[in-house]
């Protein structure tokens, strides 16, 4: 039902309906929907008619020093699809000019876990202490990281699993509708997979199956934001620095790490690079191979050794530095 967002503004049916419309494009528009609910509860406290102006446009999506320009930029395009979806429908409304899109910001530069930092994050995870408030934290936090480290996976990937999800007897995941919108399947290694038949006894047996796999003290996924709280205070207690936000190590970070290791080990081993990417790029869900062949470049940055060798037998896979990543 596209009535579930619970809008208050003069654009409430307007917004409503344009979910709709998005939603049986097949797109699931729910992280859009959650930003819909917050410029709705912006129209409504201004009292703006239900005319999308350029007053009302520019003030939502004005600068602000505690907003990065990924947001504001992803406020301006998620405007410019209402605008447009207004146009269709017979109303007037503003569309933000392309040419006043605010300039993307420097190009981020991922963090890379060494071996011994790994080691120590995932051993100081281990050992989190029992909390009676929150009884499953001490189990649920250190199989969530491994998994991020172990599969490569996203955190919202991994919090957005359900019980159905994991195939325990074959040890399996199933990544539903991830970026982009695709499926894919993600083997666990033979130490992960003890794991998780460990930890489905301790905590999830008897449970449904669309109980959520790396539950909260409520009985629901956690939030992206409590697991980044515990992940900082890890990091202080292994003596890693955290830099701050765009400078990490963040969450995404143990991502790029399996990344990096993974390509490391595989040609330290003298696996061919050809063969290697495109089962890389699918374990990473990505849709071209630009994406993976960023840790490429990384790779080759922190493991100068095995550069040369690279070189000689896939001359050219390598991007420049400050190449286009996605």
């Amino acid at each position: 039902m596209c009535d579930k967002y619970g809008f208050s503004s003069a654009f409430s049916s307007m917004l409503s309906g344009f979910i709709c419309e998005k939603q049986s494009l097949g797109y699931k528009y729910e992280s859009e929907a959650r930003c819909l609910q917050h410029f709705d509860r912006y129209c409504h406290d201004h009292c703006f008619p239900p005319v999308l102006s350029e007053e009302v446009v520019m003030g939502y999506v004005r600068p602000d020093p505690n907003r990065c320009i990924k947001t504001t930029l992803n406020r301006i395009g998620l405007l410019r699809q209402f605008a447009l979806y207004l146009h269709r429908n017979w109303h007037n409304a503003w569309l933000y000019p392309e040419e006043l899109f605010p300039k993307k910001e420097a190009v981020f530069h991922p963090y890379v876990f060494t071996k011994d930092e790994i080691s120590r994050f995932l051993k100081a995870a281990d050992h989190l202490p029992y909390n009676k408030q929150h009884p499953y934290r001490h189990l649920v936090i250190p199989l969530l990281f491994r998994t991020l480290y172990c599969c490569g996976l996203r955190i919202s990937e991994a919090l957005n699993l359900k019980i159905k999800d994991v195939d325990l007897k074959e040890g399996v995941l199933l990544i539903r509708s991830a970026k982009g919108y695709r499926d894919r399947l993600i083997p666990l290694n033979d130490d992960l997979h003890a794991r998780y038949l460990r930890y489905y006894a301790e905590v999830l047996q008897g449970q449904t199956e669309k109980f959520p796999f790396f539950p909260s003290t409520d009985g629901d996924c956690y939030r992206q934001a409590s697991i980044g709280v515990v992940y900082r205070k890890l990091l202080w207690e292994c003596g890693i620095s955290y830099g701050g936000r765009k400078k990490g190590p963040h969450l995404h970070s143990l991502r790029h790490t399996f990344s990096v290791h993974c390509l490391q080990k595989c040609i330290s081993g003298g696996v061919d690079l050809q063969e290697i990417l495109p089962v890389l790029s699918a374990y990473l869900g990505h849709r071209t191979f630009r994406g993976t062949q960023k840790y490429l470049h990384l790779t080759a940055e922190l493991f100068p050794e095995i550069l040369d060798a690279v070189e000689k037998h896939c001359a050219g896979i390598i991007p420049k530095v400050g190449a286009q990543d996605e």
